[in-house]
């Protein structure tokens, strides 16, 4: 399995708040994978995006022992909650911390199966067969009205409320999490992303990116190129897993 993940502080931004995971050969946790946005005032955002990682892959290593593969959606459910405990303490141990948090999004490849757990707007879409398809489900305000019919998938794109999110790590002393498994096919490709990513590029430009004959490395760095040239108006981070899988 080969995996490349990448980070742009973008056009616009001072910061980058941005945070992401991927095992080197040497790491004791494999086929793990984690992207985070943070937000808060100061340099909040990218404290509470990489603690919330680090929170994560710290319980991950307490706790994998005890979890065969079909407790891995609850092993990466009481990941979330043990990194939103960590960052909400944190946000509450001083001022310069007050109100961070932060969207994750963490993808566990094994045995043919993609398991993935999530909170927030940054997202996990799968591509196969040339087709990049969502797996995730942005805990966000405009996918409430989405679901209740008020406008369209379409129109949450452009909506001017659309960055506002429903749902974050570390902001209240609990927190709701959604977990997804799918079975990995060959030619599989996963993708893990930021917003500032998704809200740049349509998910036609990015299948049509992942789909060309180049290296993951410079598939993602097309990838963020694309969304500087479309603007950049946020930090840019993205994993791209070449999976594997089963026929």
């Amino acid at each position: 399995m080969k995996a490349v993940g990448i980070s742009d502080i973008g056009k616009c931004r001072k910061n980058n708040e941005d945070a992401f995971y991927v095992p080197s050969c040497t790491d004791d946790i494999q086929n793990l994978f984690i992207v985070a946005d943070g937000m808060g005032g100061c340099n909040a955002g990218e404290v509470a995006s990489r603690y919330a990682i680090d929170s994560f892959l710290y319980y991950i290593r307490q706790e994998r022992d005890t979890h065969c593969q079909e407790d891995i959606p609850d092993l990466l459910t009481e990941a979330m909650v043990a990194s939103n405990k960590a960052v909400y303490e944190k946000s509450n141990s001083g001022r310069e911390f007050a109100e961070m948090g932060t969207t994750l999004v963490a993808a566990a490849v094994q045995d043919g199966k993609i398991f993935v757990a999530y909170v927030g707007d940054s997202r996990a879409y799968l591509f196969r067969k040339k087709e990049l398809n969502p797996l995730t489900t942005d805990h966000s305000y405009v996918m409430e009205l989405v679901k209740v019919g008020s406008i369209t998938r379409e129109e949450a794109a452009t909506h001017p409320k659309r960055n506002i999110i429903t749902r974050a790590v570390g902001i209240k002393e609990t927190v709701e999490t959604d977990a997804i498994v799918e079975n990995a096919m060959k030619g599989d490709i996963l993708l893990l992303c930021t917003d500032g990513l998704s809200g740049m590029l349509s998910d036609k430009d990015m299948a049509e990116i992942i789909g060309k004959r180049m290296t993951l490395e410079k598939k993602a760095q097309r990838l963020v190129e694309m969304a500087n040239e479309r603007g950049g108006y946020d930090n840019i981070s993205l994993i791209l897993v070449d999976v594997g899988g089963k026929n």
